[in-house]
């Protein structure tokens, strides 16, 4: 398994712990990250509605206040840590090989822009890096979320909008607000929807940072299939910069 993987193990080892059958269950692993996990029935929902995707959600906020308390031991196991000026950092150093004219305003800003995010109150937890619902299986009894191999510690306002990011405004609006009343409801006085907006053009350029990264540790023969999946994401963030500061 790519080194970049390896603590989807710890990962699921606290998950079994904290919020069990929420996640496979890890059966063996060893140091080299191979793991041996058990089967998850069902099928892949990649064509949730917007019920089952607020449902997902409403499943990773539970997750997340219980790791709320525990980033810690999360960050000691080797989950990677995205809290803030460290994100800032893994960002600039994943992109530093690439073009990235389109968006230097935007990283330019980032660290004031974090700042922001931190002044909104809301925790620093575990996420689940890429939660869209092909990453959820569901046989009808039981709904796991699958693929903790982008886990890391950060803020949880990413993982919603990876759920929503393919749906139309009208459609992710509600989601995006039952999202925003959990968190108000489970940390009083915080301010998740200007989170919202704040991470929205984070979101897109971490999603560049993580596939510079994959493209820095894929064989060469793989790179020319993912060689526009860098500047897509660069696009999308100074998309999403602009429109945010309309």
């Amino acid at each position: 398994m790519p080194a970049f993987l390896r603590h989807e193990a710890a990962v699921l080892r606290w998950l079994d712990q904290a919020a069990p059958r929420t996640a496979p269950t890890l059966l063996a692993d060893d140091a080299a990250g191979r793991m041996l996990l058990d089967h998850v029935p069902g099928e892949d929902r990649y064509a949730a509605d917007a019920d089952e995707r607020d449902a997902i959600a409403a499943d990773q906020h539970t997750i997340q206040l219980r790791a709320a308390d525990d980033v810690e031991r999360l960050v000691a196991a080797g989950v990677p840590d995205q809290r803030g000026d460290a994100l800032a950092r893994w960002i600039r150093a994943a992109l530093a090989p690439h073009e990235t004219s389109v968006v230097d305003d935007l990283l330019d800003g980032l660290d004031a822009r974090l700042a922001e995010v931190r002044a909104c109150g809301l925790p620093d937890t575990l996420v689940h890096g890429d939660l869209h619902p092909g990453n959820v299986r569901d046989d009808g009894d039981r709904r796991v979320i699958i693929d903790w191999g982008d886990a890391f510690v950060g803020h949880p306002a990413f993982d919603i909008l990876r759920l929503t990011e393919t749906l139309n405004p009208g459609t992710a609006a509600p989601l995006l607000g039952a999202w925003s009343i959990r968190w108000r409801a489970s940390v009083p006085g915080c301010d998740p929807d200007r989170v919202v907006g704040l991470l929205r053009p984070v979101a897109a350029l971490r999603m560049a940072a993580v596939y510079a990264g994959f493209l820095a540790a894929i064989e060469p023969s793989e790179r020319p299939f993912h060689t526009a999946d860098v500047p897509a994401c660069l696009a999308r963030a100074a998309a999403e910069a602009d429109w945010s500061r309309q």
